[in-house]
């Protein structure tokens, strides 16, 4: 029999969170596994334990819940370049000698 271990974030259905396989037979393992997981990484909201059968049966034997959850930071859009500073503006050119006699002329 092997254990199944779903670990997911805030707002994350626990399915979709990551899997890990452990040999964890009890509770108490699954508890003090589950702790150290959310030490580890604090933006686990909550971790469910499920042992699973060579002929596909499962059942869940443990779960926690972190209370001291911290959000995850919001992952930057892929393929989205990072923001930028925009360049500083170059100064204008100066006039060129035909504008510059133009405006001593007057025209």
């Amino acid at each position: 029999m092997t254990t199944e271990i779903y670990s997911c974030r805030e707002g994350q259905e626990l399915k979709q969170g990551k899997l890990d396989y452990s040999d964890i037979e009890d509770r108490g393992e699954a508890e003090n596994d589950a702790k150290r997981r959310c030490k580890l990484d604090p933006t686990i909201k909550k971790v469910a334990y499920y042992k699973v059968a060579a002929d596909g049966d499962f059942r869940m034997f443990y779960s926690y819940t972190n209370p001291n959850c911290k959000p995850a930071p919001k992952p930057m859009a892929a393929g989205a370049p990072p923001k930028r500073k925009p360049a500083p503006k170059k100064p204008a050119p100066p006039p060129s000698l035909l504008e510059r006699l133009k405006q001593k002329i007057g025209l």
